[in-house]
């Protein structure tokens, strides 16, 4: 069977992202604002994906503007199914899992959604 290893940079929509105390006054507004608008706030960081599954892990700038973020884990056992979506800019792309699913936004989207797509049917499709 193939491997799949993909390393980028992203955005990843985390709906439980808090914003810390160095954001206050109307940037606190703004970003409150969009966080019930939109579901979550989008935080930057890395996406490590690999036959084990896919890792995002945030960066520190966002580490320290935000509250509690943690790493997101989905083991590839968990993936139901992937695509891409038209975002501004950047594609986004949405990984579809057993508990919800999970978005990120980078250059590249709609090549890496068809690279976890198939190596998804490949690993369905085994014995």
């Amino acid at each position: 069977m193939r491997t799949i290893s993909i390393r980028k940079v992203v955005n990843a929509l985390i709906p439980d992202a808090v914003p810390s105390a160095l954001v206050f006054g109307p940037a606190l507004d703004a970003v409150e604002r969009f966080r019930e608008k939109y579901g979550g706030l989008w935080v930057g960081g890395t996406i490590e994906i690999s036959n084990d599954g896919l890792c995002f892990s945030p960066n520190a700038l966002n580490e320290a503007v935000h509250v509690g973020l943690k790493v997101v884990n989905i083991p590839f056992a968990d993936l139901l199914s992937v695509r891409r979506e038209f975002g501004w800019l950047t594609g986004i792309v949405v990984v579809e899992h057993k508990d919800g699913e999970f978005r990120f936004r980078c250059f590249g989207a709609k090549k890496i959604a068809a690279r976890i797509s198939e190596y998804l049917c490949q690993t369905q499709l085994r014995p």
